[in-house]
């Protein structure tokens, strides 16, 4: 009796298990990816460097920075973006020993510039925080307060006359 009832569990499960992997869906083929095409060389968008440094010299079409791993000369596009200070300029304004943060991409091979920005030179940030110091220390005002006067009391009552003596 025992021995059937632990046989009628273990076909009833074995039928379960069946029937869930009968009711389990296939898994779907992999659609198979398409080629990716292969783009040309040329065509491959390069990501922007930027480079810091002290201009050399410039002209309308070139730039020589000099940076701390040697100098880079770059072609400016006729489209850059050049900033001298806050307002926008042209290559004929850039001087030598402006420092300057060139943002460029390659281009057949060459660095092409495509915005200059100078930033203030080391000497001149320097100068213009003492002046600042300077002039912030020499307008500082000092205040001294008095102290508050006594609040008014009444009089003292006159002593009292001494008895006459007779």
């Amino acid at each position: 009796m025992k021995l059937s009832r632990i046989l009628i569990a273990v076909v009833a499960c074995a039928s379960f298990l069946m029937a869930q992997e009968a009711a389990a869906p296939a898994p779907a083929p992999k659609a198979e990816k398409p080629a990716k095409a292969e783009k040309a060389p040329a065509a491959k968008k390069e990501a922007a460097t930027v480079i810091s440094g002290t201009v050399v010299s410039a002209d309308a079409s070139t730039i020589i920075v000099k940076t701390k791993k040697g100098e880079d000369t770059l072609a400016i596009d006729a489209a850059a973006k050049i900033m001298i200070g806050k307002k926008e300029g042209a290559a004929a304004d850039l001087k030598a020993d402006m420092n300057v943060t060139v943002t460029c991409k390659m281009v057949d091979g060459k660095k092409v510039a495509t915005k200059i920005t100078e930033k203030a030179s080391a000497k001149a940030e320097k100068t213009t925080k003492k002046t600042t110091e300077a002039s912030t220390s020499s307008t500082t005002t000092t205040t001294t307060t008095e102290p508050a006067a006594a609040p008014a009391t009444a009089p003292a009552a006159a002593p009292a006359p001494a008895p006459a003596k007779k």
